[in-house]
């Protein structure tokens, strides 16, 4: 009898033991029965983001399927399909998380054993490595071919200028020769600033002098393309510490995009205002906006959505606002505009 309530004992302890594994355990435990839910751990409603009962639903309703799945075998010889999948949270959003998928008995039925772990730092830091290798590889590049570019960029142009000043003929070729000259060069410089940056001089600025500046400097564009830039300043603004010439490169960049979108003219908005602890900058166009699906890529390295562009421009320019521990982002509704937000810290 002594032996016999031991051994109960002991199983009490291994049960309440592996209860508590299970309980406590970090990543998201469930066990789901002909497609629906027949246990939760707690980590599970914290990643589904509310404190709700989610027996009786149907996995598919709560994981979407997975795009690639892995399947190995373990040391006892169970099959476990290992995938990156999305949670659909409570609110609607998708979570990405890693699944490990194995069969298991729950209560003496056959059943499958879900375990999740967030992914978010990890898909993070994945797009952070590949946005780095492409950052650096645009450096390489930029530091083999810009000079060697420059160099018979500035000869062909001289012979243009000089061939347009001896003609009184096709004239109009020449502007449009030059004009694609001025292009290329423009690209060099890009390039040139991801090879070598140059070191400049941080002081403070009222962001609304250097707003301005850029509006004087693109206004007469704007106007002969049938555009309005429209400001909204919100009053007694902080001054930001900033590279005053990197920060005008950042707003030609990003109203310039703005118009070369708006073919049949129509308003730029430009709003400013104290946003915390940060200084808000919004720039709004009327163009056709863009897709969800591309607007992600947008400031990714050669990745662009006009016919001419190089993904260059955003790129520098959101390299410039890191660098001013800021950031840049983007959100657009086709066929109504797209919005650049920048935050920039006040310190």
């Amino acid at each position: 009898m002594a032996s016999f309530l031991a051994h109960y004992i002991e199983l009490e302890t291994s049960e309440h033991l592996y209860r508590q594994l299970v309980e406590k355990s970090p990543d998201g435990i469930m066990v789901e029965k002909d497609g629906e839910l027949i246990y939760t751990n707690p980590a599970i409603r914290d990643l589904y983001g509310r404190e709700t009962n989610l027996i009786g639903e149907k996995v598919t309703d709560i994981v979407l399927p997975s795009e690639k799945s892995h399947l190995y075998k373990d040391s006892t010889a169970v099959k476990q399909n290992t995938a990156e999948k999305k949670l659909i949270q409570a609110d609607g959003s998708a979570l990405p998380i890693e699944t490990i998928e194995k069969p298991l008995l729950y209560k003496g039925e056959q059943a499958t054993q879900i375990m999740i772990r967030d992914i978010t730092y990890r898909k993070q830091m994945e797009e952070f490595i590949n946005q780095s290798e492409k950052l650096s590889v645009a450096g390489q590049l930029a530091a083999g071919v810009a000079h060697e570019i420059r160099n018979p960029l500035t000869g062909i142009k001289g012979f243009l200028q000089l061939l347009k000043a001896t003609t009184n003929e096709h004239h109009s070729y020449y502007d449009v020769m030059m004009s694609e000259v001025e292009r290329i060069n423009e690209i060099v410089n890009e390039f040139l600033y991801l090879a070598k940056p140059e070191v400049y001089k941080i002081e403070k600025h009222d962001i609304l002098d250097l707003i301005n500046e850029v509006i004087m400097l693109l206004n007469t564009q704007a106007i002969l393309n049938n555009q309005q830039i429209v400001t909204n300043f919100s009053l007694d603004l902080p001054k930001i510490t900033c590279e005053s010439n990197q920060i005008k490169q950042v707003l030609i960049n990003i109203i310039k995009n703005a118009m070369e979108v708006m073919s049949e003219g129509g308003e730029i908005y430009i709003t400013v205002e104290k946003s915390e602890h940060n200084l808000k900058l919004i720039v709004c166009d009327e163009g056709k906006g863009i897709p969800k699906e591309r607007l992600v890529h947008l400031g990714e390295p050669f990745y662009t959505t006009k016919e001419k562009g190089t993904g260059l421009g955003l790129m520098i320019s959101r390299k410039i606002i890191e660098e001013h521990s800021g950031t840049l982002s983007f959100a657009s509704v086709v066929n109504k505009g797209t919005s650049v937000t920048i935050l920039l810290p006040i310190h």
